[in-house]
């Protein structure tokens, strides 16, 4: 007999390779560039035999690339943390005021362990699906009991039909236009938000870091959407106690200074943080566009 966890793992399989059926078809072979469609069981396949199986914690890997990252099992964990704790409450709302998400093919591209995503899915009812390169931060994500479908895939080279999106979501992630230009449909819209210069900027200044800028992103952003929208989002947070050390963890900006007992207690005297993004919105259309696709960040 299957125990109560067995039991709980199969129906979140079943209930994403339903979602993989409702979705069909919106795959393409990251070997081959064929459709893929959901063959016996939980199984993606191609007309060339090329297979795929979903992960029986619920995700799938579709990329030729091996699923590497510098982010740490330990940092999705303390993001999730944090973000599941409310600070990015205000950026959600303005996220989900932007769009009519009511039904939408929504693409969470660079989603990590998915966390802003699932917060988004909380407010909308739209059919959601994240991706990344980091298996780490999938596998995270696919434990959640939600709704949503989660893959392991390389921006540069996305495993989805051309125009299968209506909206690509691009939050604190490098952007890869080329692709999000192809998989999202005609009118469909690219939303991208970037870190403002006072974005966590106790953090930085704890650690001893100086004032940067996005302003190459964000110029970047406007090359292949000359027309495009932008909300600025500034507000500070107040920082509970349980989420000190989670807000530490969660970014690649203390990770020198996390063995550090000095460093950590100094952040736990953090009460307040500042959420300082840009989010910008564009949209596509494939009569007019830039030929450069990638931007860094």
């Amino acid at each position: 007999m299957k125990d109560k966890g067995d039991l709980n793992m199969q129906s979140k399989k079943e209930k994403r390779t339903a979602l993989m059926q409702k979705l069909s078809p919106i795959f393409r072979c990251p070997k081959c560039g064929e459709e893929l469609w959901v063959d016996e069981g939980s199984r993606l396949k191609c007309i060339r035999s090329h297979s795929f199986d979903l992960a029986r914690q619920g995700h799938v890997h579709l990329t030729k690339k091996p699923a590497v990252s510098n982010y740490s099992s330990e940092l999705f964990a303390a993001r999730r943390e944090v973000i599941e704790g409310g600070l990015y409450e205000k950026m959600h709302e303005a996220l989900g005021e932007l769009l009519d998400w009511e039904g939408k093919t929504i693409l969470d591209a660079g989603s990590g362990e998915g966390s802003h995503l699932m917060a988004l899915k909380k407010k909308k009812d739209f059919t959601g699906i994240g991706t990344d390169l980091a298996k780490s931060g999938i596998e995270m994500a696919a434990k959640g009991e939600d709704e949503l479908l989660w893959v392991v895939a390389d921006l540069a080279e996305a495993p989805f039909l051309d125009s299968s999106f209506d909206t690509v979501l691009n939050i604190f992630s490098p952007a890869n236009y080329e692709e999000f230009h192809r998989i999202t449909k005609n009118g469909g819209a690219v939303l991208k938000v970037v870190p403002g210069s006072r974005y966590l900027q106790e953090l930085r200044k704890l650690a001893g870091e100086s004032a940067y800028s996005n302003e190459d992103v964000v110029e970047g952003f406007y090359r292949q959407f000359p027309e495009a929208e932008s909300i600025k989002v500034s507000f500070t947070a107040a920082v509970p106690e349980n989420l000190r050390l989670p807000l530490l963890k969660m970014t690649p900006l203390t990770w020198k200074h996390t063995d550090d007992k000095d460093f950590q207690e100094k952040a736990r005297s953090i009460k307040e943080i500042t959420i300082d993004v840009l989010i910008l919105k564009g949209r596509i259309q494939k009569q007019h566009r830039s030929q450069s696709g990638a931007d860094p960040s």
